[in-house]
């Protein structure tokens, strides 16, 4: 038998669905997943995981292979008691957290290599996904198509019933908004787009007149407020469970996102998602065929900061122009092939528009 050990932060463990087919495949056993009451719902109805176990579960059985994918000491020593074969990735050594040699590939670009300026060069260096650098290092078969190795979250219909009714309140149809989520959570504040450089992002999308869901989770509805001050098309939704939010992102023609949860929902339900690249490895992000990565030509130097070290993050320099016609590429995909086409009379129309000073200060500004 197997045993996942990935307990948050709650997209990194939705991302790591993405090795559930391979090693489904390798080894034919059934698979187990020892994880966070949090991230329990996100596991909810996959079919390739056997059991979830909660962490301050006790845990009777024994496991051939386990995969100890959290940096934390209790995690790591949970994962050494129930192991009886092959342990992959954080270990407890000498009471300190450590990892095997063979996950040296990952950890080493970590917080757990104590050479942390080491850490971000092999971090800036690498070029591979995170489910390619944990297939090589497992001997995981190579994916057939991005289905293979995409995250997977299995909603219902349940699911779906408080998005629903938002948008019905709203008079919005499914697949109609486009959804915009800037912040990126409490632990990495280095990742979420600038208030000034949100509403711009909102001004340029809003020329291609859809509605949109502004999204984020309630230690963000403060700040979602300010952003959202002024614009008749944008909606806040409220604070609602994990699998509700998901559902909202499901109904939605597009996301817009930085680096969070909303983006690995996004990507493990195939919606087009366009994400904002800010301090974080660009390489390892995968949109799976259905969706676009942006970032600044500029390079980020602040992995693993909690808070930005540069006057002008690089997040404040990607072109609020650019992301717009992104999205329109993916939300006429189709309707019109010739909407896409630079030079056509939609797109020279788009492009005009969101130059134009609607008002606000001029997009120029943020461009």
């Amino acid at each position: 038998m197997i045993l996942i050990v990935k307990l948050g932060a709650l997209g990194d463990v939705l991302r790591t669905t993405s090795l559930l087919t391979p090693l489904r495949r390798k080894y034919k056993e059934p698979i187990y997943w020892l994880t966070s009451p949090e991230a329990r719902p996100l596991l909810k109805g996959n079919p390739d995981i056997k059991g979830i176990f909660s962490h301050a579960q006790k845990i009777s059985l024994r496991f051939d292979r386990v995969l100890s994918l959290e940096e934390n000491k209790t995690a790591a020593r949970c994962a050494q008691k129930v192991c009886c074969g092959q342990l992959t990735g954080v270990i407890l050594k000498d009471g300190q957290l450590s990892y095997t040699p063979d996950s040296a590939p990952y950890y080493e670009m970590s917080l757990l290599n104590p050479n942390s300026a080491r850490a971000d060069e092999l971090k800036a260096a690498n070029k591979k996904t995170y489910a390619e650098i944990w297939l090589d290092l497992l001997g995981l078969p190579a994916p057939k198509n991005h289905e293979d190795i995409r995250p997977k979250l299995f909603l219902n219909a349940q699911d779906r019933v408080e998005a629903k009714n938002l948008l019905r309140q709203h008079l919005i149809q499914a697949g109609e908004a486009i959804g915009f989520n800037p912040g990126a959570g409490k632990r990495w504040p280095s990742k979420e787009i600038p208030i000034e450089k949100s509403r711009a992002i909102l001004r340029a999308l809003s020329r291609l007149k859809k509605p949109i869901l502004l999204l984020g989770g309630k230690e963000e509805e403060r700040r979602n407020k300010k952003i959202a001050k002024g614009f008749k098309n944008v909606f806040r939704p409220k604070s609602m469970p994990v699998r509700s939010f998901a559902g909202l992102i499901d109904l939605c023609s597009a996301i817009v996102t930085t680096d969070s949860l909303a983006f690995h929902i996004a990507t493990a339900l195939s919606k087009s998602a366009i994400v904002l690249i800010g301090p974080t490895s660009s390489a390892e992000l995968d949109v799976y065929g259905h969706g676009e990565k942006l970032s600044s030509e500029k390079s980020c130097h602040c992995f693993y900061l909690k808070y930005c070290s540069q006057k002008n993050s690089c997040l404040n320099q990607i072109s609020s122009l650019k992301i717009a016609q992104t999205v329109e590429q993916f939300i006429t995909t189709h309707v019109t092939p010739a909407i896409r086409r630079p030079g056509s009379s939609v797109h020279k129309s788009l492009d005009s528009g969101l130059r134009r000073n609607d008002g606000h200060a001029p997009l120029e500004k943020f461009l």
